[in-house]
């Protein structure tokens, strides 16, 4: 597998320090649980961590890697494990604000260049709750893309009346429909995943996320969870189209 096909584009391409490429790789975060960090190259995934100076220099939430970055990591025990010791420039950066009276960010991922917001077509579908995200999302210059999944529950053109009640406030918005259950319209998303592009899922829990990921890979790959209680949990999905 080659580094752009992970979503190393030229931008990523120019901010390389020769120099650096002596003793470290270039490798991508994955997957971040707590002081740890799951890692891609070329090659395959492997656990990594940061090192003591990487801790000592960093002031701030924001100063650690997040799940997206490009970073600088060196191997060690035939490539099982790796230290990272710097991180890119990120391109782009989705954070969201921590609860209480300081405020401070909450990193949700990096280098991200297009973010699909899901909404389902019962309980779940909320414009205001949109609206968050979508804020969240500009603010990060990233170009949003609303899906709403369960399009099976409504007729056609009930479905049509959502779409337009969502451009009403936001008319250039982009806007697709579909189902995880009929695979209605899951063929349109597929088209909008560019390869060498980083794609991201936001949305509550229960709308839909896992299954339609599950659907696109064409495997059960990912655990889907009940969706029986109501909640505004969000969470993250993040894959680079390949």
């Amino acid at each position: 597998m080659k580094l752009e096909e992970l979503g190393f584009s030229h931008w990523f391409k120019s901010k390389i320090d020769p120099t650096k490429l002596i003793e470290y790789q270039i490798a991508r975060i994955v997957t971040v649980n707590k002081d740890s960090y799951l890692i891609r190259n070329r090659k395959k995934d492997v656990f990594a961590e940061v090192t003591g100076k990487f801790k000592f220099d960093a002031d701030l939430p924001l100063d650690y890697p997040t799940v997206g970055d490009w970073v600088y990591a060196k191997y060690f025990n035939q490539d099982s494990f790796a230290v990272i010791s710097e991180i890119f420039p990120r391109k782009t950066i989705l954070k969201r604000k921590t609860s209480g009276k300081k405020i401070e960010f909450q990193l949700i991922a990096a280098n991200i260049e297009t973010a699909f917001i899901i909404q389902s077509l019962d309980y779940n579908y909320n414009l205001r709750r949109l609206e968050r995200y979508l804020a969240m999302i500009n603010e990060s210059n990233i170009r949003p893309i609303v899906l709403l999944s369960k399009n099976d529950l409504l007729s056609p053109l009930n479905v049509e009346e959502k779409i337009s009640e969502i451009h009403t406030i936001m008319p250039d918005l982009q806007i697709m429909a579909f189902s995880n259950i009929t695979n209605s319209g899951l063929s349109e998303v597929e088209k909008l995943l560019v390869p060498g592009e980083t794609f991201c899922l936001l949305g509550s829990s229960g709308v839909g996320k896992t299954s339609l990921l599950n659907n696109l890979l064409t495997e059960a790959r990912f655990e889907t969870g009940l969706s029986g209680k109501k909640t505004e949990r969000g969470d993250i999905r993040l894959r680079a189209a390949i």
